[in-house]
């Protein structure tokens, strides 16, 4: 059996240890990533700088694209849901979110929700994905086609990307973790690391291992809990790493990296959404520059999840704006989000291979 060979899970030290073994100049190397980065070349005989013989070399031994898109669906808010198909045919889904400035209606920003993983293993109780189960981590490759072929499909630039799709992205660490540092490479073009966000449940050993790295990005914490109970309950992986535990990490991460945190908090009605919750998050914010996103709970009954997940009921949307303004009045800065793509089953914690 063959073993497919993405050329895209390759950095420039890769691919030059590759070049040279089979003969060819090591500033080849380059040559290519320009054709893949910055010319978005499609395939490696479209990549005009390099001699035919390298192509065909590349052509025999490496594949170009890693995935195929298999259904799009656009949203009345303008953002989109790719479901793309894997060489397995294991499935993933990315959604592409446009920020329009208020006063003119122009987009401001463009940003590629991205999956790190087919399923997923955490089971949070408000995910869909989680629904899912675990099928396999993503390749590098995986997670850097996802943005080439939006940016293709759709005709523009990525200027954001936030690992928050399918998957727990530092349970991925070492696929995540290269595809980060080839899109943040200054001579790909592609992406500044402080453009990057990555969201996690709270994987303490590898947020120390990611502050420590070359390319640290913004981090946000998956909280949507303030006491050790009612977060096992909606995390079970959360059994394992208690909140004092979590802080200690991410405190770690602010003194090593200097990035802001985000939080993200999904407020349930009369489980979490309390004055005295209220306060506990104030103080959670307070202990390194943080702000928390507080996202409306989104429907995934469509999976037919039973068990904890049935209990959960959204926060109604006035008590949401008193929560917001309750935390900011004990001092934690915070952000109420819109919610993208509901209407296609794309918004935070949908995404669950939906029609």
């Amino acid at each position: 059996m063959n073993i497919v060979k993405y050329v895209k899970n390759y950095n420039p030290v890769e691919l030059e240890h590759v070049l040279i073994s089979a003969g060819f100049e090591k500033y080849r190397a380059s040559q290519l990533l320009n054709g893949i980065y910055v010319e978005k070349s499609e395939n490696f005989h479209d990549i005009s700088t390099l001699p035919i013989e390298l192509k065909d070399y590349l052509r025999d031994n490496f594949t170009f694209n890693s995935l195929k898109v298999k259904r799009i669906r656009k949203s009345s808010d303008s953002s989109v849901k790719y479901l793309f198909e894997l060489a397995d045919g294991k499935s993933v889904e990315a959604v592409y979110m446009p920020w329009f400035d208020e006063s003119d209606g122009i987009i401001e920003r463009v940003t590629l929700c991205i999956s790190s993983m087919a399923g997923c293993p955490v089971e949070c109780a408000f995910c869909a994905t989680g629904t899912m189960g675990f099928i396999r981590n993503l390749e590098t490759a995986e997670i850097i086609d996802q943005i080439l072929f939006v940016e293709k499909d759709l005709d523009t630039k990525i200027t954001n990307i936030v690992f928050m799709g399918m998957g727990e992205p530092l349970l991925n660490y070492n696929n995540v973790a290269k595809s980060i540092e080839l899109l943040t490479l200054p001579q790909n073009k592609m992406l500044s690391r402080k453009r990057i966000t990555l969201s996690t449940v709270g994987i303490t050993a590898k947020i120390k291992h990611l502050a420590d790295s070359k390319n640290p990005v913004k981090l946000a914490i998956s909280l949507h809990a303030t006491t050790n109970g009612f977060r096992e309950k909606i995390i079970p992986m959360a059994k394992g790493v208690k909140l004092n535990d979590l802080m200690d990490a991410v405190e770690y991460y602010y003194r090593k990296t200097k990035l802001p945190i985000t939080y993200e908090y999904i407020p349930f009605e009369g489980m979490n959404d309390s004055d005295e919750d209220a306060k506990r998050l104030a103080k959670i914010l307070k202990r390194v520059p943080s702000r928390v996103n507080i996202i409306p709970f989104n429907d995934i009954s469509f999976t037919g999840a039973g068990g904890f997940s049935a209990q959960l009921k959204p926060t109604k949307s006035d008590r949401i704006l008193e929560f917001g303004a309750a935390v900011k009045s004990y001092g934690g800065a915070v952000t109420i989000r819109d919610t993208f793509g509901a209407d296609i089953e794309a918004a935070c914690g949908q995404l669950a291979l939906a029609n």
